[in-house]
């Protein structure tokens, strides 16, 4: 997989070439390089067998069934670190001998944050933040998530390219307290609302 670690691929944490945490410690570099356009069925291919394609929608991680628009995944056991993106064109790379040692919300995390980089880019806090709206919008990240999803981070240092975990930590947990709020106060507005309807429905009535 020479190539397929080379042009437009996205990582982020620790590995020997990109990703999340590894043991080792070895900082990763994050390439955004299109010297070459390699499609699924290429890297597959260069795999040597050992990869395996599924198509957009049909990944299960965390018991969950997980998609990233048109983009398919490949699953790759030789991928040296949980996940990346491939931007050019778009799929994701995923190593599950790795992604099955952390708990379902932290492979969601990782999941979507991937899947961020393919419509975001390659900025690693915007990747982050889509995978934080992500994660609350459908449902799976909650406060004590969050604080799983820190923990995993926080043990990656940063680089003159990517923000330390800890740094990372905190703007996720901005982005989180964001969204919350404004959920909440949607709700509390509607529950004002219905009320207030109630109240003169039953004055109607009377």
């Amino acid at each position: 997989m020479k190539f397929a670690r080379l042009a437009g691929l996205i990582a982020i944490g620790l590995v020997t070439l990109g990703g999340f945490f590894m043991p080792g410690y070895v900082q990763a570099q994050t390439y955004t390089s299109h010297s070459e356009n390699i499609t699924a069925q290429q890297y597959i291919n260069e795999a040597g067998g050992v990869a395996k394609y599924v198509a957009p929608g049909r990944l299960r991680l965390a018991g969950r069934r997980v998609g990233c628009g048109r983009r398919p995944s490949i699953l790759d056991p030789e991928f040296d670190t949980w996940a990346g993106a491939y931007t050019n064109p778009g799929f994701i790379i995923i190593n599950m001998r790795y992604m099955r040692k952390e708990n379902k919300i932290v492979q969601l995390y990782i999941y979507s944050h991937e899947c961020g980089h393919q419509f975001r880019g390659f900025d690693e806090d915007t990747a982050d933040a889509f995978a934080i709206r992500r994660g609350v919008r459908q449902g799976w990240l909650r406060q004590k998530g969050m604080k799983e999803v820190c923990r995993f981070i926080s043990r990656v240092p940063g680089d003159s390219e990517h923000p330390a975990g800890t740094v990372r930590c905190r703007r996720m947990i901005v982005v989180y307290n964001d969204i919350v709020k404004r959920n909440n106060r949607s709700i509390a507005s509607k529950k004002h609302t219905k009320r207030r309807k109630n109240q003169l429905l039953l004055g109607f009535r009377n």
